[in-house]
Order: structure tokens, then C-alpha cells, then sequence
């Protein structure tokens, strides 16, 4: 499989007559991407459009999903695969993308207590400042970002917001993409994996994504994967999108479809390949697995495929925190003990220093390669900001009851748990630990 992306840069974005892309500037006409996004249903009233600038002294609030636009320039299927109409394998022919550029989902999701809201699964606030001391904890804060703000039906299913959310975001970006990817582009890279040099080792990838119910789902070619068993996956199917979050519980971890799209670590074993080793594949699981039975169900599939491909080595990431760590240790332990070398990333916990309690929920002996993206339980300090794209409140402690602080306002937070990105795993982050 090859495939071939073209990159068009976008530095600026404005409102213009007529959608396109010219000299880095992406002009776009409102009123048609309004009507692009489609009918709207029953469970959405209206949508608003906004655009945001890297430096901006701006806030985004109530962050879902974040999406980078992509279209099919040539070869069959269109990325994202399997959300209108027929789920066409992807990753071969031209793609064409617009780069530095996303489309972002805002929107209050209810915490009714009769949703997958309910427990511990519901939608916690999702902060991300635009510039200030914490910009570099996310990627989007150095993106063009076109938000979507979605006003809501009141009385509807969380599976009505969560579907209809996730289509007017797709819709929209496709549109984008198709409108704004013609012409000569900045650049462009193949991405094939087909050539081997048989004096290197052999490393595959091991990508457990979380799945546990509406608000904390992960999607293949357009369906949840609740009960797949792990799967091999080309590397370039991932490039090309058929991987879509819908994942809005915890804002530290959720990894978007943007970095499942552009997976730093995936992006690294393949700019690797060749080099110092032959990058395999991409060996794609469910975490969060239910019993300590599906766990080792699971670790012990990933292990089976990874021998079949001959790895010498695997990197092992997951998304989120609690019992998938023990998805992954497991699969840590099982590939060590099949003479596989294993190394891992992951966030930690450790009090405000770094060095308290215990890091992660779960260890073995075998995972003694571990990288770790920095703690997530530091106290910090966002300044007020000028703007606010999403609301005018913030949505805290539900838990508690509810608390909800004027969202322009400097706020102190215990941990970055609320802060977009700040402690997933896809490797996204500049912040690291060393020991020594």
C-alpha cells in the first residue's frame, strides 16, 4: 500500500464569498459551510461557526472532538471512512489535506443522570488557552482552528447528540478539504512500507484506544469498537483516517481524531523506516476491557500478531487512564516474555513534584522502558483571556453538584486533568521525564 499526501498550508483563515485556499490564506464562505454541515436534526438547533488564531488571548471551552480536513484527490474511499456510506478501505492513492488547520467540536453535553453521562462516563469540561503558560500542553494552540459551537435540542438521547455532533463536524471538514485541496500543493509525502532492509529489527505498534459507551467511544471505518478482538492495521489506513474519536470524558487523555490522523508516534517509526528499523504495522485494540479475563484475552492477541510479523520490537501506547493501564502492562509483560523488546509511554501521576504516591495504577517487572510524558498532577494557573469560544461558564465538579466559574476569569486548577490533551499518550507533548 502506498499513499501519497498532499499538505496545503493554511497560516490564516477569514470569512470571504467564496470557499478557497490561495497563498497560505483559507478563505471561507459561512453560509456555505452552514449548508454543508447538512440538515440539521432534531437534537441539534443551530450551529455557529468561529475562527481562531495561534496568540490569540482566547479560550476554548467545552471541547469534544478535533478533526484535521481531509479529502480523496485520488483512489478509492474518502477518509474517515464508513460515515456515509459504504466502509471502503483506505490508505492508498492521493489525499490531500489542509495542514495547520482543524475543525473543532464545542458543545455543554447534558449531565443527566439518565445518559451514558451518568457515573463516571459523562462529558467533563475540556480547557484549551490559545497562548499563556500552558499553550504548548496541546498541539491545537499552534493550529488555525475553525470551532464549532452547537446550540442543543433539549430533551434528546445522549446517542442523538453524540451521532449528529460527530456528522456535522465530518460533513464539514470533507467539504473543506474538497473545496481548498486543488492546485499545486506546499508539499507532499509517500508514505509506504513495503521496501524491508532484512539487517534491521522489526517494530510494530501497539494502539489500545478507549471504548466504553457513548461519550467514550472510538470508532473504525464507522463503528464503536466495543467488541473487537485486536486487529492489524496498515499505518497509512490510520494516516488516512479510519479512526474516529468520539471520546469526551476525561480532557487529559482523550486522544482526538486529529492524532489518531496524525499519530506522532506512528509518524516517528515511519520516518524511522528504512533507517534504523522496518516499521510492521500498527496493531490496533480496544483498552478498558471489561474483566481481567478480556485483558488477557486481548494483551495475548497483540502478542500472537506482533510474533506473526516478526517484531523484534513493539511500542505499546494507550489512551487514558484507570484499569488501561493494566491493558497495557499485561501486553507489556506477555511481549517481553516472548523475547519481544518493549517500551512504552504514558503520563504519570506523582502529587505536585512529580515524586508522590504511585505513578500509575498498575506496573510489572517487565516494563522497565518506560517514557513518560510528564506527571499530570501539578496545580496550575490559567490568566484571564479576552475571548471565550463556547461559553460564557465553565462546567466543574459535577460531582459535587456542580460548580460554574466565569470562564474569561483566571482560574487555579489542583491537576491538568481538565486541560485539552495534556496528558495523552499518542506523544504529542513536548513535556517529558528523565531519570537518570
Amino acid at each position: 500500500m502506498k499513499l501519497t499526501k498532499k499538505y496545503y498550508r493554511v497560516r490564516r483563515a477569514q470569512w470571504g464569498s467564496v470557499t478557497q485556499h490561495s497563498n497560505g490564506v483559507l478563505t471561507i464562505n459561512r453560509e456555505e459551510l452552514i449548508q454543508a454541515a447538512g440538515k440539521l436534526t432534531g437534537s441539534i438547533e443551530q450551529i455557529n461557526l468561529h475562527l481562531v488564531h495561534p496568540g490569540e488571548s482566547t479560550r476554548i471551552i467545552h471541547i469534544l472532538d478535533t478533526l484535521q480536513p481531509m479529502c480523496k484527490i485520488q483512489g478509492k474511499g474518502d477518509p474517515y471512512s464508513g460515515f456515509f456510506g459504504s466502509p471502503c478501505m483506505v490508505g492508498e492513492g492521493v489525499t490531500g489535506v489542509l495542514e495547520g488547520f482543524t475543525v473543532m467540536q464545542s458543545a455543554p453535553l447534558p449531565w443527566d443522570s439518565s445518559s451514558a453521562s451518568s457515573g463516571l462516563l459523562y462529558p467533563r469540561e475540556a480547557i484549551m488557552d490559545m497562548t499563556g503558560p500552558y499553550q504548548g500542553i496541546t498541539p491545537f494552540a499552534q493550529t488555525v482552528n475553525l470551532v464549532i459551537t452547537y446550540q442543543l435540542a433539549p430533551g434528546k438521547s445522549a446517542e442523538e447528540y453524540d451521532r449528529d455532533i460527530r456528522m456535522i463536524s465530518l460533513r464539514i471538514s470533507s467539504f473543506l478539504a474538497n473545496k481548498a485541496t486543488s492546485g499545486e500543493a506546499d508539499h507532499q509525502e509517500v508514505f509506504s512500507i513495503e521496501e524491508q532492509d532484512l539487517n534491521l529489527p522489526n517494530v510494530v505498534l501497539v494502539w489500545q484506544v478507549q471504548n466504553q459507551g457513548v461519550y467514550a467511544n472510538t470508532f473504525l471505518y464507522g463503528k464503536a469498537v466495543d467488541e473487537m478482538v485486536p486487529t492489524l492495521l496498515h499505518p497509512n489506513e490510520m494516516l488516512d483516517g479510519c479512526i474516529v474519536s468520539g471520546n469526551y470524558v476525561w480532557p487529559a487523555f482523550k486522544v482526538p481524531t486529529y492524532l489518531h490522523v496524525n499519530h506522532p508516534i506512528l509518524l516517528d517509526l515511519y520516518h524511522r523506516h528504512g533507517k534504523d528499523l522496518n516499521f510492521k504495522g500498527v496493531i490496533f485494540s480496544r483498552s478498558h476491557n471489561p474483566t481481567h479475563w478480556h485483558k488477557e484475552r486481548s494483551a495475548g492477541i497483540c502478542v500472537k500478531l506482533a510474533r506473526m510479523l516478526k517484531a523484534d520490537g513493539l511500542v505499546m501506547a494507550w489512551e487514558g487512564g484507570g484499569n488501561a493501564a493494566t491493558d497495557g502492562m499485561l501486553t507489556i509483560q506477555m511481549s517481553e516474555r516472548a523475547g519481544i523488546k518493549t517500551s512504552a509511554i504514558t503520563f504519570e501521576f506523582g502529587g505536585a513534584d512529580g515524586t508522590e504516591g504511585i505513578l500509575l495504577v498498575d506496573d510489572v517487572p517487565e516494563a522497565d522502558a518506560i517514557i513518560s510524558g510528564s506527571s499530570i498532577e501539578k496545580p496550575v494557573r490559567l490568566p484571564a483571556v479576552e475571548r471565550v469560544i463556547g461559553g460564557d461558564k465553565l462546567r466543574l465538579d459535577k460531582e459535587a453538584g456542580g460548580r460554574f466559574p466565569d470562564a474569561q476569569e483566571e482560574i487555579e486548577f489542583s491537576t491538568t486533568t481538565l486541560l485539552y490533551c495534556s496528558g495523552n499518550q499518542a506523544g504529542h507533548s513536548h513535556f517529558f521525564a528523565e531519570a537518570y
